[in-house]
């Protein structure tokens, strides 16, 4: 699991050539739009997280603060949510306790399924 607070790390994942290219030109984007169209400072006023597949829903939930898969899991209180053409998702949160929250969700099958099942269910 990915999560950029600044602006240093958004551009070391822009360089990751190990990352997805669709993902590295969505997180420019976003950060660009978060940061230039809102005016919001990442780490405070913002976040960027990426769950790739692989990642445990405990580890999920605690990176995010809140419980979005699992046992526990929130009914699904999301902005908005998009489909960037079958590789990933996407989830906007804003929640009242904390930064707002852009969370890309990587479309495999190694991807916790919980979370998948529930974004499908949502388009």
């Amino acid at each position: 699991m990915i999560t950029l607070t600044d602006i240093f790390e958004v551009s070391a994942a822009l360089e990751d050539g190990s990352l997805d290219v669709h993902l590295r030109a969505l997180l420019g984007f976003r950060a660009w739009h978060m940061v230039v169209e809102h005016e919001a400072e990442l780490g405070t006023d913002a976040l960027i997280h990426v769950i790739q597949a692989g990642d445990k829903a405990d580890t999920i939930n605690t990176t995010l603060g809140f419980a979005i898969t699992g046992d526990d899991a929130e009914p699904p209180s999301f902005v908005s949510i998009e489909d960037h053409g079958g590789q990933w998702f996407e989830l906007a949160y804003a929640r009242d306790d904390a930064p707002h929250q852009r969370i890309f969700i990587e479309v495999h099958p190694d991807t916790d399924q919980d979370l998948l099942t529930m974004c499908f269910a949502n388009m």
